[in-house]
């Protein structure tokens, strides 16, 4: 649900082996959520060797049938309270960048609603948290780490606030179209007045900003905003309902602008912007909150967005955790797309703007998120959502801070910068490549072994390979004939509630459709399989 940290109130190889014979490997590098060391990527010598095991099942990789990897599933949220200390720090940017993050969200979650970006960025008195991360700083951290930005403007604000924040980031200096004033009767000058302003403390260039979506969570608003409100609503926001989200009202005598007013005055600056608005997994949930904002949206409807998050009160057996993306995704996408041709007629790219195991980490007593079975939640998340037609995707979040129970959303410690297991789900994927290929195979992906194959641009095959069990399971893989140079990246637990990993690499060598291999009981094992030069 993304909610901020507690502590800010209080102050600021696989193990890979031949199926022959068991092969010894040294020790991986462990990797603990309390040190500040994160293990090199250099390779580590994990013995591989094939052998011959065709009664084995087989797995069978299908160059022939590729379709686009979405990149943009390699996302992340960025939130405020990091600051610039944290934004700034070398050992963070460098570990976010190892990452090879695409997309990150920005300003925070449900403190998006009540970011005011103006008065942030110049010290203004409507800045709420003077000491957070400003517009320019994080356009230095996302430059710093090659990623671009997805923005969630705040829907407390005006339409004209949203379109000048568009100025800032993609605004030509010289561009004297005006913004204007707001209903609140606030000036909101010219592009050029806000591009200039980005030039003097970021430098000339924009740095343009694709994707933008209006408010985090509107339907989640607490229950004082009217009676049909949530009693457990969240969001500090005016309004509950579909209908006034798309078209704004008057709330405690304060005029609201609503989606569609935000959509007009945000592409007036910059028309090639996509813009989204919130959703809901389930169009029928929160008083239809989805059917009626895709219907009410119609052709001003770029990008719908959702948050994924299956659990409220974490599942007393974590492996019941594991089954949830292979149960969840057809039938969210399915409703979803249902829902378009119904409302619109055509298809909308889906985001998934924020995930994770549980919604509220107050709830998460377990500390589940910070262990290992968030690491095999993550990694199947992301390839279901690859999978069923997810366009972008953002994990909750890149660095949290920890909760009084000791969970932690974050892929990074907030404090030492250590990562947590689940970092090495995103860790992997980003070496995934640029093509989803079919494969085919006998296992249960639900409650075995996950698989996905990939392709990158210089006609290496990948296969991730998740072994969710606390067995050895052996494969025949099947490959495009000829040999293939094999290498093998792998992060390994020794149970789904371990708080730290290992991360191991093999030399390449030699092998050939029909060797069989053998994944290590709770192993997320990257395969690449690259042409012989």
């Amino acid at each position: 649900m993304a909610t901020f940290p507690r502590w800010l109130w209080i102050g600021f190889v696989i193990i890979f082996v031949a199926c022959q014979a068991p092969v010894s490997a040294p020790a991986p590098t462990a990797v603990s959520p309390a040190g500040p060391t994160a293990p090199a990527l250099s390779p580590s010598a994990v013995p591989v060797s094939p052998t011959a095991a065709p009664a084995s099942p087989m797995i069978v990789i299908d160059p022939s049938m590729a379709r686009p990897f979405a990149r943009e599933l390699l996302g992340a949220n960025v939130p405020a309270w990091l600051n610039p200390y944290r934004l700034n720090d070398d050992t963070f940017i460098s570990r976010t960048a190892e990452l090879g993050l695409t997309l990150l969200r920005m300003p925070g979650g449900s403190w998006s609603n009540a970011y005011a970006w103006a008065d942030c960025e110049t010290g203004g008195e409507g800045c709420y948290w003077p000491w957070a991360a400003k517009p320019s700083d994080f356009l230095r951290f996302a430059r710093t780490v090659n990623a671009e930005i997805i923005w969630t403007v705040s829907i407390n604000g005006s339409a004209q606030e949203a379109a000048a924040l568009v100025a800032f980031f993609n605004g030509a200096i010289d561009d004297e179209r005006p913004i204007g004033p707001d209903s609140r009767g606030r000036d909101w000058q010219t592009v050029g007045h806000w591009a200039r302003l980005r030039a003097e403390v970021v430098g000339q260039e924009p740095f343009p900003v694709r994707y933008w979506e209006i408010g985090n969570e509107v339907y989640g608003a607490k229950r004082e905003v009217g009676p049909d409100c949530s009693e457990w609503g969240w969001e500090d926001v005016w309004t509950c309902d579909a209908d006034e989200y798309l078209r704004g009202a008057t709330f405690d005598g304060v005029a609201y602008d609503g989606y569609l007013a935000f959509y007009d005055a945000m592409k007036a600056v910059d028309p090639s912007i996509q813009i989204g608005a919130v959703g809901v997994e389930k169009p029928d949930d929160w008083s239809n909150w989805g059917n009626r904002v895709i219907a009410g949206a119609g052709a001003k409807l770029d990008f719908y967005v959702v948050h994924y998050y299956p659990y409220f009160q974490p599942p007393e057996n974590p492996a019941g955790a594991l089954q949830q993306p292979q149960r969840s995704w057809p039938t969210i996408m399915a409703d979803l797309r249902a829902a378009f041709d119904r409302h619109l007629g055509r298809q909308v790219p889906v985001a998934v703007t924020e995930y994770n195991l549980v919604s509220f980490q107050d709830s998460d007593n377990g500390q589940l998120m910070r262990r290992a079975v968030n690491l095999f939640f993550i990694a199947d998340t992301i390839g279901q959502m690859a999978v069923h037609g997810v366009a972008i995707a953002n994990q909750w979040d890149l660095a949290n801070g920890r909760a009084y129970n000791g969970t932690d959303y974050g892929l990074l410690d907030a404090d030492t910068f250590a990562p947590n297991p689940q970092y090495y789900a995103l860790l992997l994927w980003s070496q995934f490549g640029d093509e989803l290929l079919d494969v085919q195979h006998p296992f249960d992906p639900a409650t075995t072994l996950s698989v996905y194959a990939g392709r990158r641009a210089d006609g290496s095959l990948t296969l991730l390979a998740l072994n969710k069990t606390d067995q050895s399971l052996t494969a025949t893989m099947a490959l495009p004939a000829g040999d293939w140079q094999m290498s093998a990246t792998v992060v390994s637990a020794t149970d789904l509630l371990a708080e730290t990993v290992t991360l191991a690499e093999s030399e390449a060598l030699l092998v050939a459709s029909g060797d069989s291999y053998t994944f290590a009981p709770y192993t997320l094992t990257l395969l690449t399989f690259a042409i012989p030069q």
